[in-house]
């Protein structure tokens, strides 16, 4: 580390928070092309993707979302791109990184295993309100976060460009790297 500023509490939090709409989101967008886009459960995703827009609302989140995050929240449901979808659904690991370096959980998956999605849910839904889960983070040791960079950077060049197994390991590794790029520098691209 080159002494670069790392995110606040509240940033990564907020970054979590964000991270946590939209694996959700894409999961829906999943769910709707298992259902071949019934009509139905587009009416339901909208409700859905409405509940969403409004909570970034009602929770000051809409400043931690970017430009391409907010073309995606706003899109109409099953309209993602199957790309959009994928690169969307794995961001679930930077999210474990972001809920892992705020203490919220004692450990991330080892580096061939996935983030489980209800595992994360209930690390944010537990607290009972976004209030309640910004204040309960404290920041994990620099140390730590150092080691978890070097293990997912090693991790990440040993895998990419695989296929099978390797494959998950490199999404993994990637969507950890990156997240872990940024709690050591707030100026590198956030996960």
């Amino acid at each position: 580390m080159n002494g670069s500023l790392r995110p606040s509490v509240g940033q990564v939090a907020d970054r979590a928070l964000v991270l946590y709409a939209l694996v959700r989101r894409a999961t829906i967008e999943l769910a709707l092309e298992s259902f071949e886009y019934d009509p139905a459960r587009i009416q339901q995703a909208e409700s859905a993707r409405s509940e969403t827009d409004r909570w970034l609302e009602r929770e000051s989140l809409q400043a931690a979302v970017s430009e391409t995050e907010r073309r995606l929240l706003d899109a109409d449901s099953g309209s993602w791109p199957r790309g959009a979808v994928n690169d969307t659904v794995w961001r679930k690991e930077g999210l474990a990184v972001l809920l892992w370096s705020l203490q919220h959980t004692p450990s991330l998956p080892p580096m061939g295993e996935e983030s489980e999605m209800p595992v994360l849910d209930a690390v944010i839904t537990r607290y009972g309100s976004v209030a309640s889960f910004r204040s309960n983070g404290e920041p994990r040791d620099l140390q730590e976060v150092e080691e978890a960079w070097l293990e997912a950077d090693a991790w990440f060049a040993a895998a990419e460009g695989r296929g099978g197994e390797d494959a998950t390991v490199a999404a993994i590794s990637a969507e950890r790297f990156r997240a872990l790029s940024w709690l050591r520098d707030a100026s590198a691209s956030p996960p």
